[in-house]
């Protein structure tokens, strides 16, 4: 789930003391100059005049998205210009898409995040789960991976990475002093800090809310083909991968790459056991928000047989939005007026995330209303490819593209292209888009891929080489296993065929 409470990216364009580089004075201009193109050339035979200025729109928003020319919601706002502008549609049609309910599914999870993380329950959270997995030096990496990992699912990979990044180290410092090898100090910080970024990437697979292409995805085919994929539906494709995934990641750095002996490092654990007692015991402000985000997970996956049983229309956004407005309306304490969710809390919630979600809406709803998805199927539809390749592909190409672009921009970028390719071509739309948001995931190789990345790579110790040779391992096996789960899981969970493969 992208960051709560710091910017979506931490890429050095979204630093403006930073000096403006030529690839993205090149993007700034090429962007328009490509829209404009498109306006001065005729239109393609078949394809309405509308369809080919959506063209247009779309060439300069991809090219704004990758090239991040500017910042990325910024991007997002000009369907709200272009399309109303250019005769496209109105401007309330494309307004509709930024308030969609899946964008509102994220809010409320944002909000419930927030309550999380202002009351302190993350941090108790995963301090317990790093202590009940031991304190050998591979057992403390992977009680740092589960921990991440599981918060992840549920509030932003980068504060979830931000907290553990923090206590980790707290305990490689501890070790600096009480180990025997300098070495092993270095291998076992790095194993670490990489097991920190790893696991925020890979838990946040496994729910709608755990990071923005997941949403986007299940909006984007909700909206263009009336295909629903519900939080739970979502959980049996991801938590497989997250399963799977996870148990590797930790092998491959505490056992492989970076492997330290057990009795290299003294008492490790010890720094984490004296966190939890400065915790105390639990406050009513964590058993508050415990109780009604347990709540809401549980109705979550539970929501068909509660809609049914009560006959009221629910669905996954409503849900997320009860849960909280009742931490917004039930004190923590009545004496002090306390509360576990106050609008303070919530103004510094990542608007931007919501707004790139509706740009990308936009663009793909007009792909679907001007005709320009239908045209794009019929261009595609007597090319003969093989299904698993092209699944394979596109897995491959957006896990190495989010190494150097925003992945919740690659996914609104390519959600609509490839949806009107799998109709073109006979497919249902979920074949080529699932693939989309799983490779956008996959981004393990380089600092600037993701916030998770960025922030251990300041771990003073931790060479460019350590992340590279790691992540480009953890990549082609992240690649496989999203393709074996999609594969696998994917027609039976999601309701596709793979026709003749």
């Amino acid at each position: 789930m992208q960051n709560t409470s710091v910017p979506l990216s931490t890429r050095p364009t979204d630093d403006p003391s930073q000096p403006i580089g030529a690839g993205r004075l090149l993007g700034l201009a090429a962007g328009p100059a490509l829209a404009l193109t498109t306006l001065a050339l005729p239109v393609p035979e078949g394809l309405a005049p509308e369809g080919w200025r959506m063209v247009g729109l779309a060439a300069w928003m991809v090219v704004w998205w990758l090239s991040e020319a500017v910042p990325l919601p910024a991007t997002a706002l000009l369907p709200l210009i272009y399309i109303p502008m250019f005769g496209i549609d109105t401007m309330r049609a494309a307004a509709v898409h930024f308030a969609d309910p899946l964008i509102f599914l994220f809010l409320g999870g944002f909000m419930l995040a927030a309550a999380v993380q202002n009351v302190g329950l993350h941090r108790r959270i995963a301090l317990h789960i790093v202590a009940a997995v031991g304190d050998t030096p591979e057992r403390i990496v992977l009680g740092f991976m589960l921990a991440t990992a599981f918060v992840s699912m549920w509030i932003s990979n980068t504060a979830s990475s931000i907290m553990m990044y923090t206590v980790g180290l707290s305990v490689v410092e501890f070790v600096r002093h009480t180990a025997r090898d300098e070495n092993a100090v270095r291998r076992f910080g790095v194993a670490l800090m990489l097991g920190i970024a790893y696991a925020a990437s890979i838990g946040g697979v496994g729910t709608l809310i755990g990071t923005p292409p997941n949403a986007m995805l299940a909006s984007f085919l909700n909206n263009t083909y009336g295909l629903e994929i519900s939080f739970f539906t979502w959980m049996l494709v991801g938590v497989p991968v997250v399963l799977i995934l996870l148990p590797i990641a930790w092998v491959m750095l505490s056992q492989v790459l970076f492997r330290t002996e057990a009795g290299a490092l003294g008492k490790a654990g010890q720094i984490v056991r004296d966190e939890i007692r400065t915790l105390g015991p639990m406050t009513a402000g964590e058993r508050l928000v415990g109780a009604v985000f347990l709540a809401a997970a549980a109705g979550w996956m539970l929501r068909m047989p509660l809609a049914s049983l009560t006959g009221l229309p629910l669905n996954d956004a409503m849900i997320a939005l009860s849960a909280a407005l009742v931490l917004f309306a039930v004190p923590v304490s009545r004496r002090h007026g306390h509360y576990a969710l106050t609008w303070d809390v919530v103004k510094g919630l990542p608007w931007n995330v919501l707004i790139l979600f509706g740009g990308g809406l936009a663009l793909a709803g007009g792909f679907a209303t001007t005709g320009l998805a239908e045209w794009i199927g019929s261009a595609v539809a007597g090319i003969e490819v093989s299904t698993v390749a092209m699944i394979l592909l596109i897995l491959v190409a957006i896990a190495y593209l989010s190494e150097v672009t925003s992945n919740t921009a690659s996914t609104a970028a390519f959600l609509p292209i490839l949806g009107a390719v799998a109709v073109g071509l006979g497919l249902e739309a979920q074949v080529l888009t699932v693939p989309v948001a799983l490779g956008a995931s996959m981004a393990f190789m380089m600092p600037v891929a993701t916030p998770p990345n960025a922030i251990v790579f300041s771990y003073d110790r931790m060479r460019l080489s350590d992340m590279v040779r790691a992540g480009a391992a953890l990549k082609v096996i992240g690649i496989a296993t999203a393709f074996a789960v999609f594969m696998l899981v994917g027609p039976d969970v999601l309701g596709f065929s793979l026709g003749d493969g």
